[in-house]
């Protein structure tokens, strides 16, 4: 007698392209709120405010979160200013500043402070300005963030593999 072998293929449930486009933009959204965050610690304390924006894109080389701003000030404090002369706005002029200064930012330091001004009010027809040292927000920030976000991917994608059929509930 004859034997008679079947087979049968066994095909997975197909995978559920919303449930992951979903599942990576919810978790981009979070961080990139999170991230923003972190800017804004570094101005919680300034009178002025930058406008930090959020992109995030499921395009091109895989998941991205960008958070910045094209504001002027916050770039001289972010990547500091080389020494450099001062000079009154009109000709003639006197610039008139007072003489102790204690700043709202510190290098490496996601945060900011009260700051100071005060003291003996100096007068001169110029002044010679040291420099401003980086804070380097930016960098600190995505170091900050760079691991977390592939982290936060991972999970984002075994999440939606489970929500889809895929994997250990």
């Amino acid at each position: 007698m004859g034997s008679l072998v079947v087979w049968k293929g066994i095909k997975p449930a197909k995978l559920k392209q919303d449930t992951f486009r979903l599942a990576a933009l919810n978790a981009m959204r979070k961080m990139a709120s999170e991230i923003t965050a972190d800017f804004q610690k570094t101005t919680a304390t300034w009178e002025h405010k930058p406008v930090f924006e959020q992109v995030i894109s499921l395009a091109g080389g895989g998941p991205q979160v960008l958070v910045g701003t094209d504001d002027e000030i916050y770039r001289y404090v972010d990547e500091g200013t080389k020494p450099h002369d001062i000079v009154p706005k009109h000709p003639g002029g006197i610039l008139v500043f007072p003489g102790t200064f204690t700043s709202k930012t510190m290098p490496g330091v996601i945060g900011s402070r009260a700051g100071y001004k005060g003291g003996e009010i100096i007068k001169r027809p110029r002044v010679h300005h040291p420099g401003t040292k980086a804070r380097r927000f930016t960098k600190i920030i995505k170091e900050k963030w760079e691991s977390r976000f592939k982290d936060e991917m991972q999970n984002a994608i075994q999440q939606a593999a489970r929500d889809s059929g895929h994997g250990a509930k």
